[in-house]
């Protein structure tokens, strides 16, 4: 009898693990597997209507709408709302301080998409008014940017040709040049001078065909290819400026291992792509039988920081996925599910994310269906992986070594701080110990740059012993055949 129970206890437990959803944190190994990791970040505050207060803890009377986009400016931040029509403003004590968008005129806003602050200026991506509303910091209507003179674009309301102007996207870079996506625009990103004059179209994307699609194409005659309608390439979803002018982008799944861009000034993608896994997002599908939605990583969100790690948002499954300045993916948080009003669980946490950015030590996110906006703080683990970045990006190679001996202490299946180790090690020349780290971390690119040098210097210790060998081997051979000469002159002597 006893024997029974245990065998129904372990089927019962045996079938709840292949029926619950997957909750652990996880990351991807040098061999694409899906492995254990510490988690980098967890949930520590979640603020909606329920408990939003202004700076003197009074309640605030505020319905949240479609939250659709979360932006950062110095000690503020500003949170698009695009069913309301307003951008709320909060501190940093996530307290509500005002709001503008919904005045008369050109104060008024219309299913805005996305909000950039500078110094300056406040650009907001204002949708249905089909213009970039630029605002100053007492929330008062300076400029437009309108419709570019292109032909892409109607030029009057009842142009039948072209598309009207509907902002989804803005970014502004140092200078004031301003960025955006629109709908239905394929051309790439448009590119406005700071008075709001169109410039030009930046880093297209390129059409993608499949091998059926080229197969005919290269059957048909042109007129049927007219007939067959044109091939687009896939619009941006998103854009972001980083402090150095890179438009950091992320596009639909139908750009394969391009979904996330680095475009310089001249459009040209200068991502580096040197990790173990592409920047996907999911590179493994996900076991049916779990809770968590299958199908590709859907990115619509894009941020980075200061020492360039950048962090994309994935709709799919709730997935924030971080990469370091070389492609490396540091780590993953999030998941989907029913967060609550003024719940704090780790398991369940978005419904429909659909922004984030980074803010001082935090990471925001926020949430169309929840209606609401979730923060995140750094763990120890995730702390300390941000921490050996930013010394290897800033060139302190003995501190990153340092942090990343730190890292194997939370999480000794943790690769990328064998292979962090192996690079600090190779700069500082010890070439023999950063090919023993490298082999640890799967890092080919690194053994092969410290292998060369070590190569070298091996050589440099046993030359000198080479060298004295093959001068004794000379000497002897020499007094071989000098005594062997001498031997046969003698020969010759008694012979006579």
């Amino acid at each position: 009898m006893k024997k029974i129970i245990i065998v129904m206890m372990t089927l019962t437990i045996l079938l709840l693990a292949y029926t619950l959803p997957v909750h652990a944190s996880y990351n991807y190994s040098p061999l694409m597997d899906v492995i254990y990791s510490a988690e980098a970040l967890i949930q520590t505050n979640v603020i909606d209507t329920s408990n939003l207060v202004d700076t003197s803890g009074n309640r605030v009377s505020v319905t949240f709408g479609d939250l659709v986009d979360v932006f950062t400016y110095e000690d503020f931040i500003y949170i698009t709302d695009s069913t309301q029509h307003k951008v709320y403003i909060l501190d940093s004590q996530y307290r509500y301080v005002g709001q503008f968008g919904s005045g008369e005129g050109n104060n008024k806003l219309l299913s805005p998409r996305s909000t950039v602050v500078t110094k300056d200026y406040i650009y907001v991506a204002d949708h249905g008014n089909q213009r970039i509303a630029v605002f100053n910091h007492q929330f008062e209507w300076v400029f437009s940017v309108l419709a570019p003179s292109d032909p892409t674009f109607k030029q009057y309301p009842e142009d039948p040709k072209g598309y009207d102007f509907r902002p989804t996207k803005v970014a502004v870079d140092k200078t004031g040049r301003i960025y955006a996506i629109a709908d239905q625009i394929f051309e790439g990103i448009l590119d406005f001078s700071p008075d709001g004059t169109f410039s030009r179209y930046v880093g297209a994307n390129t059409v993608t065909l499949s091998l059926w699609d080229a197969f005919w194409l290269r059957l048909t005659s042109e007129e049927q290819r007219l007939a067959q309608g044109y091939r687009l390439a896939t619009t941006f979803v998103n854009l972001h400026v980083d402090q150095k002018g890179y438009l950091y982008t992320v596009s639909s799944v139908t750009e394969g291992a391009k979904i996330v861009k680095k475009l310089n000034y001249k459009g040209i993608d200068v991502l580096s792509r040197n990790g173990y896994i592409p920047q996907v997002g999911d590179i493994a599908s996900m076991p049916q039988n779990t809770a968590v939605p299958s199908g590709p990583s859907q990115f619509v969100d894009i941020d980075v920081n200061d020492f360039g790690n950048y962090m994309v948002l994935d709709r799919t499954r709730g997935r924030i996925f971080t990469y370091d300045f070389e492609g490396n993916l540091l780590y993953i948080a999030g998941q989907l599910g029913n967060i609550g009003s003024s719940s704090t669980s780790r398991q369940s946490l978005f419904l429909r994310p659909t922004s984030l950015t980074y803010f001082q030590d935090s990471v925001l996110v926020v949430d169309s269906m929840n209606k609401n906006l979730v923060v995140f703080q750094y763990t120890e683990f995730g702390r300390l992986v941000n921490e050996a970045t930013k010394y290897y990006y800033e060139g302190e190679y003995v501190l990153a070594k340092q942090t990343w001996e730190q890292v194997l202490t939370l999480n000794t299946n943790y690769f990328l701080a064998y292979a962090g180790i192996s690079k600090s090690e190779l700069r500082e020349g010890n070439f023999e110990q950063a090919m023993h780290y490298a082999k640890l971390g799967y890092d080919d690119i690194t053994y092969s740059r410290a292998y060369q040098p070590y190569r070298y210097s091996q050589l440099v210790v046993i030359f000198p012993y080479i060298i004295g060998i093959g001068l004794a081997g000379l000497v002897f051979v020499f007094i071989k055949s000098v005594a062997k000469a001498v031997s046969l002159s003698k020969e010759e002597e008694d012979v006579e």
